[in-house]
């Protein structure tokens, strides 16, 4: 499912009124019907408030209150802005309304204990104050309104996106709304799901509203949300005439004498990811540890100096590159002085997929330039920090401009970026930005980043193995850690382990493979 920005979605709806020749009042009626099917799904009798603004998105607020009233429910209309401010569209479906014979209140300050008295009363207040035109703080008479939400004990469904919230960066403003449910047309946008605005929408929901396919290929739509039905024909196929070596052979570098347990849920996550084999390289400090707590890779020592791996032991790879599909670095490394450079000697014997994470991003950090060094393709899971790290910023001007820096990045070294964190975002070199929503707070947990990495390799190495673009390994390995976390929250979301998202490995590849009636689903708040 493509995710646009709002002047896309200006373009795409000019569009379909000017070149395909829908009329924007049907675009807006269908909206308004899709809006309405939501509502009597979800609140069938009591009372609604309709809350409109003087723009289109007002105008889609009208048409809901219409078919309302036309179903006999009980419904209150407040309309909102000054009458030279409203669009064509609103003035229409105002006059529309009145034609009909229903009331419209129109809101002056003399009115404010009559809105008061109608959202106490309410079932659901529907919000179609601002939609995707909230840029900024609100000015009155929002703000009075949006603070009286706050305490009616209704439910809120948000047309568009919830005002308050703007629909590009995800930034919300001092006064926004709470939504339970939002609404929104044809493809989801970038602030349904940036915080803190994704934190206002509830569950979000897709509505057609006969948008034609052709949109697609005229604006070039690139950015998509990862879905159960796009991935699931992604799943690495289990042929029953198969064996081991059918399915990759992935290496996992990882682990120092102070850190022995990374390296172990790397390894069991990527056996359970479905690869073949999987050798688990470590220095040969901490190899009794390790190999006393994992019994299924093939084990190969490494030098090792101060605990973790010597800065020559890069040489030993070099005899045995050719045995693996995928190889992974990062989980519990560490790091040293001369580290950049073992890892610079790695990155240019490695022709196959390169998975680089925790520490070993710390120490590329040290020389980006090294990256263009690279004979294949490289995959970085950072999380923040560590992408402030790689950025030369903070963790804090990051989280501002997510989309941005992991695409800019992903371009100007023509990588893979997995950016951790609410949403996880995989960002490609050719400019492309997938979402993951199936995330949950039981993966913020130590430890749930070294499972990532272990999926991440067990994925690529069946994707490789098979000749297939790792693309979409990508997707499927960062779509299913966050399933088996959803799961493992169904029991408790605070007291989910690293190795509890490994042991619902499986459970959530079996749950992609169902039809989307599974108590899983792909959006937030669902």
């Amino acid at each position: 499912m493509y995710v646009v920005s709002t002047q896309q979605m200006r373009d795409i709806d000019r569009f379909t009124i000017e070149q395909i020749g829908i009329p924007s009042l049907v675009l807006m009626e269908n909206a308004g019907v899709a809006v309405v099917r939501e509502i009597e799904k979800r609140w069938s009798t009591g009372a609604v408030v309709v809350l409109a603004g003087p723009g289109n998105n007002g105008g889609d607020g009208l048409v809901i209150a219409r078919h309302l009233l036309n179903k006999r429910r009980d419904v209150k209309v407040w309309i909102f802005g000054e009458e030279k401010k409203r669009s064509d569209d609103c003035k229409r479906q105002l006059e529309i309304m009145q034609n009909c014979g229903y009331a419209v209140n129109v809101w002056t300050q003399k009115s404010e204990e009559a809105v008061q008295t109608d959202i106490k009363q309410a079932t659901v207040i529907v919000d179609a104050l601002l939609g995707t035109g909230t840029k900024g703080e609100l000015r009155p008479p929002y703000p009075f309104i949006l603070e009286k939400l706050k305490d009616c004990p209704g439910e809120v469904l948000a047309v568009d996106i919830p005002t308050g919230v703007n629909s590009d960066t995800g930034e919300a403003a001092q006064y926004t709304v709470q939504a339970n449910v939002t609404v929104t047309f044809a493809f989801p946008k970038w602030g349904h799901f940036l915080y803190p605005g994704a934190d206002y929408i509830g569950e979000l929901v897709v509505s057609d509203i006969s948008i034609p396919l052709r949109a697609i290929d005229e604006f070039l739509l690139r950015d998509m949300v990862l879905t159960k039905e796009q991935l699931r024909k992604e799943l690495p196929e289990r042929r029953a005439f198969s064996h081991k070596g059918t399915y990759g052979h992935a290496l996992i570098l990882a682990g120092s004498k102070e850190m022995t347990g990374a390296p172990v849920l790397s390894a069991s996550a990527g056996l359970r990811a479905g690869c073949g084999l999987l050798t688990l390289a470590v220095p040969e400090s901490a190899f009794p540890i390790v190999a006393s707590k994992i019994n299924e890779p093939v084990f190969w020592e490494w030098p090792a100096e101060e605990g973790r791996f010597a800065c020559g032991s890069h040489t030993l790879l070099r005899q045995r590159i050719a045995s693996f599909d995928v190889v992974a670095i990062g989980p519990g490394l560490s790091t040293w002085k001369g580290g950049n450079n073992w890892l610079r000697e790695i990155i240019n014997m490695v022709d196959v997929p390169l998975i680089l994470d925790a520490d070993a991003l710390n120490l590329l950090s040290e020389n980006l330039s090294i990256l263009h060094e690279k004979k294949g393709q490289i995959v970085l899971t950072p999380h923040p920090g560590e992408m402030g790290r790689l950025c030369g910023c903070s963790a804090v001007e990051i989280e501002r401009d997510r989309v941005g820096y992991a695409r800019s990045f992903a371009q100007d070294y023509e990588v893979y970026v997995v950016l951790k964190g609410t949403y996880t975002l995989i960002a490609t070199p050719n400019g492309k930005v997938f979402i993951n929503t199936t995330g949950t707070a039981a993966l913020a947990k130590g430890g749930t980043g070294d499972v990532l990495t272990g999926m991440l390799a067990g994925m690529l190495a069946q994707k490789v193995a098979q000749d297939e673009t790792i693309e979409a390994g990508i997707q499927l390995a960062v779509y299913l850690h966050g399933i088996a976390g959803r799961i493992c929250s169904e029991k408790s979301i605070h007291a989910t382990l690293a190795g509890d998202i490994i042991d619902n490995i499986g459970p959530a590849i079996k749950s992609l493979l169902v039809a989307s009636s599974s108590p899983v689903t792909d959006f937030p708040g669902n």
